[in-house]
């Protein structure tokens, strides 16, 4: 009897042991996902803005009496019949809508407008002088007088690039003319420092230093280059050969 006690007490203390000597098993944690970095929403372009020689469409939903097919005129203005002239000129077809709201509620009840693009202008830069296919460069939103060179084969090897002419146009109607240093921006590479060209501007790249744009161009330019307001276009310029 005494035999049999015993051999439970052994057996209960080698059971104890191995439970104490046992492995713990970790409790169980679930996985926490690094949260993602924040994800930018997709650049939206900006709103076309209407252009002069632009062809629009106003469509009323309720007064068919109203709707009309303008083109911008020189002035910046389109026609409405009933409602008389807009000013659209750089502006978007939403904001010339609320224009045309606001004139029409006086004399119409509860008018429904909407402003359509059918037929966009196209307007180009001039690039000349020491450029290896001196013409035309289709203006596009960027466009600047180092893309315009490029697109026109790039200077050749007697380009003065540190005197580059660009003639544009003032609000007032009268022309500018300043001097570009594109030597600078290839050597800095600051895109910043180039400048934006806009309808009929002018690129002149010429063959010596420059020190004053405006009076060089009087001299020299003003009577080789095709020099166009931006409503007038060159349709009727032939370019030198």
């Amino acid at each position: 009897m005494r035999m049999a006690i015993s051999l439970l007490s052994v057996l209960s203390i080698v059971v104890v042991s191995a439970c104490s000597t046992a492995p713990k098993v970790p409790a169980y944690q679930p996985t926490v996902m690094e949260p993602m970095g924040a994800v930018s929403p997709p650049s939206v372009p900006p709103m076309y803005r209407i252009n002069y020689g632009d062809s629009l469409a106003v469509r009323f939903l309720y007064h068919g009496e109203l709707n009309t097919q303008p083109r911008v005129r020189p002035d910046g203005q389109m026609t409405v019949p009933g409602l008389g002239d807009f000013y659209v000129a750089g502006m978007t077809t939403n904001e010339v809508e609320r224009d045309i709201l606001r004139r029409a509620s006086i004399t119409h009840r509860n008018p429904v407008v909407s402003v359509l693009i059918k037929e966009y202008t196209t307007h180009v830069v001039y690039v000349g002088g020491q450029v290896r296919k001196p013409g035309f460069v289709e203006v596009r939103p960027g466009l600047t007088t180092l893309r315009a060179v490029y697109e026109r084969g790039g200077f050749t090897r007697v380009a003065r690039l540190d005197s580059v002419i660009h003639i544009a146009w003032n609000e007032d109607g009268e022309y500018s003319a300043e001097k570009v240093n594109l030597e600078g921006v290839l050597q800095s590479g600051l895109t910043a420092e180039d400048v934006v060209l806009g309808p009929n501007d002018v690129v002149y790249v010429p063959t010596t230093w420059v020190a004053d744009a405006g009076i060089w161009v009087e001299q020299w330019l003003i009577d080789l280059i095709p020099v166009r307001e931006p409503n007038t276009g060159f349709a009727n310029w032939d370019p030198p050969r």
